[in-house]
């Protein structure tokens, strides 16, 4: 099974493992949320998907994390894993803004907000089949 393969350190559209996805999607995936970014499916035409989804900033070179800080996006993430992992956390109602049912809705608690979206990431990739969520 070759879409199962763990991402070599810096290869566009790699496989990444669940701690991987957490670590490197949990900030980008934020700020998709709150619409900082948006999704592009890099070689995608009507015959065929991409193979590579792409975070792109809306406007300007970076996204503002919760606490004010600016950072960087150039995160690619293989196709497949797009959608056999993170769509099922976009679609959960838990880290919908506005949401009745949102995590953070308790004194905006940005922390713990970004603490269950990584979460929520490295399971959904565990789940997917790309490794065992490390605790």
């Amino acid at each position: 099974m070759p879409d199962k393969r763990r991402a070599r350190y810096g290869a566009v559209g790699g496989n990444l493992t669940p701690q991987q996805a957490k670590k490197e999607l949990t900030l980008p995936l934020y700020a998709l949320i709150t619409g900082q970014v948006h999704a592009e499916f890099i070689g995608s035409n009507l015959a065929s998907p991409g193979r590579v989804v792409r975070l792109v900033p809306n406007s300007g070179r970076c996204a503002i994390s919760p606490d004010g800080r600016a950072f960087g996006l150039g995160i690619r993430v293989n196709c497949k894993q797009w959608q056999t992992a993170v769509v099922p956390v976009l679609q959960s109602q838990q880290f919908t803004p506005g949401s009745p049912s949102a995590v953070f809705t308790g004194g905006n608690n940005w922390n713990y907000y970004l603490e269950a979206l990584g979460n929520a990431i490295a399971q959904s990739f565990s789940d997917a089949g790309y490794g065992p969520v490390d605790k």
